[in-house]
């Protein structure tokens, strides 16, 4: 089940008098100051901006700050008054350091293109990473990233790859987008190809309508890797630090859960849709014939989103295609949701004649060194069998000689011994030989069960999982590999500072998941922060598997505050279905958070909205127009702040803001209806996709409403029902 996030919205009221003046809530200050643990510490120094650097031993929270003025920073002062100046250790001359992957190019990262007809930058993300036939660096994409396409489908030219997008930067991490990473151009287009035109009567074949492009790489910038990135390392600018999977292979799309890696929505979920509900295999993409597939997804947490496309759509280690479109839908019944369409990848290969592999061929193929021992050994095994056999020659010769001699005195006597020998021995082999044979009979019987007995119990117990110690945040997932089709039995419990804490300690648990055709298997992470240790074992014919024992650190979700868009026309701002939408995150379940409009034009004044995080430690507020009449008088901008109840002193509230601007100075306000997915009414379950290569130049529209008029602007709440 689908989480919904939840909403309240904020309207701009038209009054002739204020009134609602000076309505400004604090946060509440916390009970009790915490002890300086691992887990406050590690958030105190997050959450200081001059930190560059930190560290925590022995009761002792180490911060590195490059100036020597940011010593006496009011943020660090603060944290030195509150735990004492002996247990927060400040310390100069530690600048912020450059990550030394910048270069290196994993599936779902963004990059920037030049636009010729607008003359600005577009946005797309990479889909796999790997080499050629020839065994040059490629990278696999979107075909529609390549060109500058009208509305109307008309082909307007080529973009101009300009730049990575700096990871940090990117919406999937809460960013505005369109930051150069400042390495360079990945390299040139060295094919692509994005459908046929949509024109009525058209009776061509729609062979080679797909949406798929090759970029050649410029391997004196960048290094290809073959994973796909999780985003979790998307701080650091290092997208190839956390993988969420490695490719391996290019296949089918199977039913049942899909993963895509994008710079606008990071890393997300959706399920095939199968052929019986959608039997489709060309999607009417921006008015372009594209082969795919269909997935679906919530409307609250879409599979994908514009700047996506030509993202990695993977099923465990097997990549299965791009993005090449989306928008919302509905069921026959009135059911919403997201649909996103696939560009399968197996089928645009197949058609363009492009390539693909997932091994380095600059590596040296194992084993060459063993052949070479191998080679070694037996040449000198040569030489020592020579020397033996020589030896061995000598002495056989002596024993010869010794041997007949004596062979000769014993055979005298001997042949008496034997006459008498043979008689007994003829009734003891008899005998013998009878007994034997029964023996030889039974055992053959009893061998014969025993292997019908082993052949029905199956074959040896499965292999030990392949699972290894990991971290992931609050409500992450935790990943392994398995036997294909096979249970996985997980059990946990807290170790360490968890185990024997006087706070309530994170429950012990059990879960069975199963793994998929590949192998690969994935479970929920425990949701409370700290140390857990994990045992994992395969159950697969009737037999399991020894245990791999392994341990999981859960970290607290941080806390991010998203505003979209960040500016907006004043036309834009005062319909009903755009605005400004803020999304705050990291908060704890049921946790109630206040949103405060600390600043804003003259004309405004201040007013609190509260609302309850969900299950995930989300919750939402929605600010739009509602006179049309008089929108410039919202022109201007406005700062928000965002706090939680259970804020302790050492975390700083969230803070955004978003500017309403005339209309001669905006775009618009982004996307029309129609760039955002919205069909023409007559609920054909988004059959015409847009595509979601996203415009930087264009802002994209936010939800909610907000009111205006008069002498004064004031902020008043309206509620909005969750669904």
């Amino acid at each position: 089940m689908q989480k919904k996030l939840v909403q309240s919205s904020l309207a701009l009221a038209a009054a002739t008098a204020l009134g609602l003046g000076g309505a400004f809530v604090a946060a509440p200050a916390a009970a009790d100051s915490p002890e300086l643990t691992q887990q406050t510490a590690q958030k105190a120094a997050k959450s200081i901006s001059v930190v560059n650097a930190f560290g925590f031993d022995n009761g002792t929270l180490h911060l590195g700050v490059e100036n020597e003025e940011d010593i006496d920073s009011a943020e660090i002062e603060k944290l030195q008054k509150k735990y004492g100046a002996d247990n927060v250790v400040v310390q100069a001359g530690i600048s912020e350091v450059k990550a030394h992957a910048a270069g290196d190019l994993v599936g779902g990262a963004g990059y920037l293109m030049n636009v010729p007809s607008s003359g600005g930058l577009g946005a797309c993300s990479t889909g796999f990473s790997g080499w050629n036939d020839q065994g040059d660096p490629v990278v696999l994409t979107a075909g529609h990233c390549a060109e500058d396409t009208a509305e109307s489908g008309e082909d307007l030219g080529s973009t101009e790859i300009a730049d990575t997008e700096r990871p940090k930067s990117a919406p999937a991490v809460g960013g505005e987008g369109g930051e150069p990473a400042g390495i360079g151009s990945i390299g040139s287009w060295g094919y692509n190809k994005y459908g046929s035109p949509v024109e009525p009567g058209d009776e061509t074949g729609s062979e080679g309508d797909i949406d798929f492009a090759v970029i050649n790489v410029d391997d004196s910038k960048y290094n290809v890797k073959t994973g796909v990135t999780d985003w979790t390392s998307a701080d650091s600018d290092d997208l190839g630090a956390k993988l969420a999977t490695d490719i391996t292979k290019v296949g089918a799309h199977t039913e049942g859960t899909v993963e895509k890696s994008g710079r606008t929505t990071g890393l997300t979920e959706g399920k095939v849709i199968p052929r019986e509900r959608a039997p489709f295999d060309y999607m009417n993409v921006s008015e372009r014939w594209v082969h795919g597939f269909a997935v679906e997804s919530s409307v609250d947490d879409p599979f994908s989103q514009p700047g996506d496309s030509g993202g990695a759509v993977f099923q465990g280690e097997t990549a299965v295609g791009v993005i090449s479109g989306g928008g919302p839908a509905e069921w026959s019944d009135g059911t919403p949701f997201q649909l996103g369409w696939v560009a399968d990848l197996d089928y645009s290969l197949e058609q363009s004649g492009q390539s693909i592999n997932f091994e380095d061929p600059t590596e040296e193929p194992p084993g060459d060194d063993d052949k070479d021992a191998d080679a070694s050994a037996a040449a000198d095994g040569d030489d020592a069998d020579a020397s033996a056999a020589a030896d061995g020659k000598d002495a056989d010769a002596s024993a010869a000689a010794d041997g007949k001699d004596a062979d000769a005195s014993a055979a005298a006597e001997g042949d008496d011994a034997e006459a008498s020998a043979d008689a007994d021995g003829k009734d003891d082999d008899a005998s013998a030989a009878a007994d034997g044979d029964d023996a030889d009979a039974s055992a053959a019987a009893d061998g014969k069960d025993d292997e019908a007995d082993s052949d029905a119990d199956g074959d040896e117990k499965p292999e030990a999982p392949q699972v290894g110690d990991q971290t992931v945040v609050e409500g992450g997932k935790i990943t392994g590999k398995a036997a294909p089709n096979a249970e996985v039995n997980l059990t946990w419990k807290p170790v360490g500072a968890n185990a024997g804490s006087a706070q309530a300690a994170p429950a012990e648990g059990t879960a069975t998941v199963k793994t998929d055709a590949d192998g690969n298997f994935s479970a929920e992470a425990p949701a409370e922060a700290g140390d857990y240790a994990y045992s994992a074992t395969v159950t697969a014919n009737g037999q399991t598997s020894e245990a791999t024992n392994f341990t999981v650190t859960v970290q607290a979700a941080e806390r991010k505050l998203t505003v979209d868009p960040k500016e907006i026309s004043a036309s834009d701002f005062v319909q009903k279905d755009k605005g400004v939408q803020v999304t705050a995150e990291g908060f704890e379940e049921g946790e109630n958070v206040t949103l405060e409009v600390v600043a804003g034009p003259e004309n405004v004044e201040g007013i609190t909205l509260e609302e309850t995080a969900n299950a995930d430690g989300v919750v939402g507020f929605s600010i739009y127009g509602t006179s049309a009449e008089d929108a410039e008088a919202y022109l201007g901008k406005y700062d928000l702040e965002v706090t939680g109840d259970n804020d302790t002193e050492d975390e700083s509230a969230l803070t955004g803001s978003f500017q309403v601007v005339a209309d001669e100075d905006g775009n618009g306000g982004g996307n029309d209806g129609d760039d955002n997915g919205n069909d023409d009414g007559n609920g054909d379950g988004g059959s015409d996709l847009p595509r979601t290569g996203a415009e930087l130049t264009g802002l994209a529209a936010g939800a909610g409403l907000l009111l205006v008029g008069g002498a004064a602007v004031v902020l008043t709440m309206r509620r909005k029902k969750n669904n």
